[in-house]
């Protein structure tokens, strides 16, 4: 073909893509499949897209047939995803994304590196050819018997259409037969969006006349049912009679049975005329009584009770398991409770159905029905004369997959249901023959196709002069299940014998079988002949005696009857001679156990030889290192004699260190209370001092007539600002002096009375406030108001006193500012938490590890003893019954946490008082 051709034939393409996607786009306006057609239509868009690109690419631009060639991607990628959604298969959008970018970075790649144009299209035109290749395929599997013949032409056509992209790359660079493709590609794109078009049409009716036949088929459903309704009450009324399990009606208001069904007698012991018209607490059915009112609850809530488990009590008095199943309804005027009843102690099913009726028979049939409906097994109805279902209950559809709408009016037949027709055949010649089948196995074929083993009952009753099948089915899958696990395991118990008799042969250890009836050795392992120096053949087989190992008479009487007595003997020591005559000694350990019904003894021997006589060796050494140790004790006696008299003097010079702090303290205490008094007392003496001026002044006014108002006026101004100030100066300082003297005593002594804790405290921080109070560190209290405690406010005191004197002394060292904080807030637990906290320079994990050791101090010749917090340690835990926690970082600060009772634990007398509180002296400043 002439090259001048190539544009009109790429034009040709162009144009029949271009009224294809109109009319596509058209299609999907008119709502026909959007999704597909939307799909269709965007594929030939880029199919345009690709022949513009292509018209243009006629004056060699490169990167138009670089544009042209990722449209023809993207064509083929809707095209798919297109027919994917025609056939309601899923299409994964990440994977076909992925797949078009790497197909678009291998178009760019080979572009920018120069690559020939052969080579840089095969790869992505073959992916895109395979692609179509695929969709056509899909329309020829997934034809129907209407419209096969069209979905074969329109996937052969696909089909075609991948073919020859798979053929362009190699054709494109020769201008007669790229002509030609040309022309041939606008024919089948032509071609396959009209095929689109017509199969999404055909899709749309095929839709519409299903939706049609579902509305005919419900409608005679509905009649069928209508018609079927009339012969309700003598089913049901003969399934009341025919149920396996046990039905019982009861009046709500009052609970009494108003019916039950033949086999309540079955189950309760109870028989029919003596439950009616009594209530189940009457008879002592509730084995515990407080589960009815619990059970009336849910079905009170919501409306009915699922498989509510309890226990019943028999008429004999036993005891069993059963799950009730019940709904409330209502009957006329009055509402009634249907109960269904199953044993659960032995069968794990219901066997119990408690059903109560009313006389109307329109009442009987809703109870039936309901009863129906809660039976646990498979319950259908069918007529003898052509095998219809009538009616099917709930658990119908679980099993078979069909719903209750579908099955009724169809037989056995057109479902599929037999998986083995002859088991049917089977099933009506016994019913024809014996009026009912029992027990009988049968395989059911599900919906999906999946073939279940059922076991069916069932019998053949008469209604309306017509003749019925009532059939109950049951699952036994997970019976035929526990079989085959039965044969399984017996399978791996036979492995286990294998494995077990490879682990006695590789045994480092002698191990041996004895009969224990016959004394004759069974099986040995070949460590055991190595052991002994025997073959297999000498061994087996014999009588223990003949081989020498019961010489010991004594050893053999005792295992003999630890064996018989406990079933095992555990490291029994005895003296064995192998073949070569030689002395060993083993220690023995046995297990009576059975095998293949007889009574076996499988033994062990340990070789022991070597080890007694190490230990032989090891007692001589022993015997020596005995005397050496009696010297060496005298010794120790002697040194133990002087470390004694070092610590009795050790112990002294402790007691006064202590006496030395606590006077120390005390000391630091008055100086401080005493420059506190200070103020307010100069001030009063200032006060009084002008007052009695002021008075002198007045007297002598009197005294010389010269009294004026003004005068007088101002001498009563003055004196009474003077009391007022003398009266505040004054009670300042009774206040200190009182909570001087509460701390005084308090902290002078270890009695115990009851106090409020926030008063103790802020009685304290009152004697405290002048060791900070001209200081740039500061202390901030959070106490909390109400704790009333009945313990020792002194310890308590002191210990407050030398956290602050630590934190002061030390936690503040170099630093220009710092703040305290003290805070207290009751426990749950009837205990009171008190925490004391700086942010000075903390302490690092040595100094935190020995805070609470005696005598260990971070001062040590600075005027710190290292006492102080061991007796605050002593204190917390000993005195006040509590607990003490340290927290603390280096420049992070310090926090000690006290958890103290409120009541703390009785001291035993007063001479353990006495020796606590001298432990636990004054020690201001003595922290790490």
């Amino acid at each position: 073909m002439p090259p001048s051709f190539l544009p009109a034939a790429i034009s040709s393409s162009l144009i029949a893509s271009l009224l294809t996607m109109l009319v596509l786009f058209y299609v999907q306006h008119l709502n026909v499949h959007v999704r597909t057609t939307r799909c269709w239509a965007l594929a030939y868009a880029f199919l345009v897209l690709r022949s513009a690109c292509n018209l243009l690419a006629v004056t060699h631009a490169p990167l138009l047939v670089l544009a042209a060639d990722m449209s023809m991607l993207a064509y083929v990628c809707f095209l798919w995803a297109g027919t994917r959604i025609f056939y309601g298969v899923t299409v994964h959008v990440m994977p076909v994304m992925l797949g078009f970018a790497l197909a678009v970075m291998w178009l760019l790649m080979t572009f920018l590196t120069g690559a020939t144009l052969f080579w840089r299209t095969l790869p992505v035109y073959s992916l895109a050819g395979c692609m179509l290749i695929a969709t056509g395929l899909t329309f020829w599997r997934m034809k129907n018997d209407r419209h096969s013949l069209g979905y074969l032409a329109l996937g052969a056509l696909i089909f075609l259409k991948g073919v020859h992209l798979l053929d362009f790359p190699l054709l494109r660079e020769y201008a007669g037969f790229a002509s030609l493709g040309f022309a041939i590609g606008a024919f089948l794109d032509l071609a396959i969006g009209m095929l689109f078009m017509v199969a999404a049409l055909l899709r749309q009716q095929e839709d519409a006349h299903r939706i049609n036949e579902n509305l005919l088929q419900e409608i005679q459903e509905r009649q069928q049912v209508e018609r079927m309704s009339k012969e309700r009450n003598a089913l049901f009324e003969k399934v009341f009679q025919m149920v396996p399990d046990v039905l019982a009606i009861c009046r709500e208001k009052d609970g009494c049975y108003l019916d039950v069904n033949r086999h309540w007698e079955t189950v309760t012991g109870y028989s029919r005329d003596e439950t009616l018209g009594r209530y189940s607490l009457e008879m002592n059915l509730w084995a515990d009584p407080g589960k009815r009112p619990e059970m009336l609850a849910i079905l009170a809530r919501d409306g009915e009770v699922n498989n509510y488990e309890t226990i019943y009590r028999h008429k004999l008095g036993h005891e069993y398991h059963v799950l009730i199943s019940g709904t409330r309804f209502d009957a006329g005027s009055e509402p009634y409770i249907a109960y269904a009843m199953q044993d659960v102690t032995t069968l794990r099913q219901v066997e119990k159905l408690q059903v109560r009726a009313e006389r109307e028979l329109q009442e009987r049939e809703k109870l039936l029905a309901t009863v129906f409906q809660l039976v646990p097994d498979i319950l259908t109805i069918t007529r003898m004369g052509t095998g219809q279902y009538i009616d099917v209950n709930r658990n119908w559809e679980p099993m078979s997959g069909y719903t209750r709408d579908y099955v009724i009016g169809r037989t056995s037949n057109e479902l599929n249901l037999w998986a083995k027709p002859e088991q049917r055949d089977e099933l009506i010649a016994r019913i024809n023959r014996d009026g009912e089948v029992r027990d009988m196995q049968v395989s059911f074929r599900r919906r999906t196709g999946l073939v279940t083993q059922c076991r069916i009952s069932g019998s053949k009753f008469e209604a309306g002069n017509e003749a019925y099948l009532l059939l109950s089915s049951r699952n036994i899958d997970s019976e035929i299940a526990a079989e085959a696990t039965r044969l399984q395991v017996e399978s791996l118990l036979r492995e286990n014998e294998h494995k077990y008799s490879t682990l006695f042969q590789l045994s480092p250890i002698p191990l041996g079988l004895v009969d224990v009836k016959t004394d004759r050795i069974v099986e040995v392992n070949d460590v055991w002949l190595k052991e002994f120096g025997y073959a297999r053949d000498e061994v087996v087989g014999q009588l223990t005696s003949a081989l020498g190992f019961d010489d010991q008479l004594e050893k053999r009487k005792e295992f003999d009857l630890a064996l018989l007595r406990d079933k095992k003997v555990d490291q029994m020591e005895i003296h064995l001679k192998p073949k070569d005559g030689a002395r060993l000694i083993f220690v023995l350990s046995a297990r009576l156990i059975t095998m293949h019904n007889k009574r076996m003894c499988i033994f062990s021997l340990l070789n022991v030889t070597r080890q007694v006589e190490v230990e032989h060796e090891i007692r001589e050494m022993t015997a020596q290192l005995e005397e050496r140790v009696k010297s060496r004790t005298q010794n120790l006696q002697q040194a133990n004699a002087e470390l004694a008299s070092a610590m009795a003097s050790l112990r002294h010079t402790q007691d006064e260190l202590v006496r030395a702090e606590k006077m120390a303290a005390l000391g630091s205490l008055v100086a401080g209370v005493a420059h506190e008094l200070n103020t307010p007392i100069g001030n009063s003496v200032t006060v009084a001092s002008t007052l009695q001026d002021k008075t002198r002044e007045l007297i002598q006014d009197i005294s010389a007539g010269k009294l004026k108002r003004s005068t007088l006026d101002t001498y009563v101004d003055t004196a009474s600002k003077g009391t007022e100030l003398l009266m505040r100066t004054l009670g300042m300082a009774r206040e200190l002096i009182r909570s001087f003297k509460q701390v005084a005593v308090d902290q002078s002594s270890s009695h115990r009375r009851n106090f409020d804790l926030q008063t103790v405290l802020e009685e304290l921080i009152v004697t405290m406030a002048p060791m900070y109070k001209n200081s740039p560190y500061s202390l901030l209290t959070d106490l909390a108001p109400g704790i009333n405690m009945d313990s020792y406010p002194g310890p308590l005191g002191q210990i407050v006193t030398n956290f602050m004197t630590n934190a002061l002394t030390h936690g503040f060292e170099h630093r220009a500012s710092g703040e305290m904080r003290l805070s207290s807030h009751l426990q749950d637990n009837g205990s009171v938490q008190i925490t004391f906290s700086d942010n000075g320079m903390g302490m690092n994990e040595h100094v935190r590890k020995r805070v609470f050791d005696p005598f260990f101090t971070t001062k040590l010749g600075q005027g710190g003893s290292g006492l102080g917090m061991n007796i605050v340690y002593n204190l917390v835990t000993g005195v006040l019954g509590g607990e003490i926690q340290l927290h603390s970082q280096p420049d992070e600060g310090t926090t000690f946490i006290m958890t103290l009772p409120l009541v703390p634990p009785q001291i035993a007398n007063e001479n353990n008082a006495r020796d606590i509180e001298k432990e636990a002296g004054f020690e201001a400043g003595s922290a790490p």
